[in-house]
């Protein structure tokens, strides 16, 4: 039998809830509806805010159900329209605001003023690279934000360009949050995906790495790897403090349907639960 982790929070908060975005599309009822089934179960403690577009920021409000949300926009999002419904959620009953999540642009700055964590999306590759120093002016608040699943107007990105992503934002001094794609715990193609898809645990074994002076190359390794027992051996090593040390920096990632990864976690042992 296999022995779980020590009791730290490697794990706590680390999937953002996606439920209303690709490729999960649950209704927002759906959604809040399973918020609630999860609340005081063991996989509550894995899971974040409920991340919603600002087309669904009124219906939300109107619910009884008090909610943790992060108001996202994807690329071409208007900052205005953003923090309008930042603002809406600030101002309702019962209801709280955990960050907003927005494209780099010109005016990405103004959402600063409502002084709440900001995830700031930058495209893979050197033109991304390029935004994280306009970035890492800003003192605090703000995480880097890169998309890991495809859209019609984003493949997913390479290892080599995630790791590159990994390794700037640890040379900048930047904590990252990732989004889309992450479904499975080690990297793969996954039947019926018809494309790689990157492993979570791969990303946290690889910002582990790079913490740990490894280059791009290393990293980018990592990434691609499909060494399960290697992957796992080496989360279950970590100390609390390196735990820790990961988490400052791989903030989150936004999942369509969380229970996925935290049954994931069960199977192979990370956690003590079996969900």
């Amino acid at each position: 039998m296999s022995t779980p982790l020590p009791p730290f929070a490697l794990f706590d908060g680390l999937l953002d809830d996606a439920a209303v975005f690709p490729p999960g599309n649950f209704p927002l009822e759906e959604a809040i509806a399973r918020r609630m089934r999860r609340r005081g179960t063991a996989a509550a403690r894995y899971v974040g805010p409920l991340l919603l577009p600002v087309a669904l920021i009124d219906e939300a409000l109107a619910c009884a159900t008090p909610l943790t949300i992060s108001v996202v926009g994807r690329p071409g999002a208007s900052t205005g329209a953003l923090l309008a419904a930042a603002e809406k959620v600030v101002a309702s009953a019962g209801h709280s605001l955990a960050g907003i999540e927005l494209p780099h642009g010109s005016d990405w700055r103004n959402a600063l003023a409502l002084g709440v964590p900001l995830a700031v999306e930058i495209p893979a590759g050197p033109d991304g690279l390029e935004r994280l120093s306009d970035i890492t002016e800003v003192d605090g608040q703000v995480h880097v934000k890169l998309r890991t699943g495809s859209t019609p107007h984003n493949p997913v990105p390479t290892p080599a360009q995630l790791g590159a992503f990994i390794v700037g934002c640890l040379s900048q001094d930047l904590a990252f949050k990732l989004t889309g794609g992450l479904h499975h715990p080690i990297t793969g193609e996954p039947a019926g995906a018809g494309e790689t898809q990157f492993g979570f645990l791969n990303v946290l074994v690889a910002t582990d790495a790079a913490l740990a002076g490894a280059g791009a190359s290393a990293v980018e390794d990592l990434l691609a790897s499909r060494e399960t027992d290697a992957l796992v051996g080496t989360l279950r090593s970590l100390s609390a403090d390196r735990a820790a040390t990961i988490r400052a920096t791989f903030h989150s990632y936004g999942c369509c349907d969380v229970l996925d990864p935290v049954h994931a976690l069960s199977d192979h042992g990370l956690i003590e639960e079996r969900i």
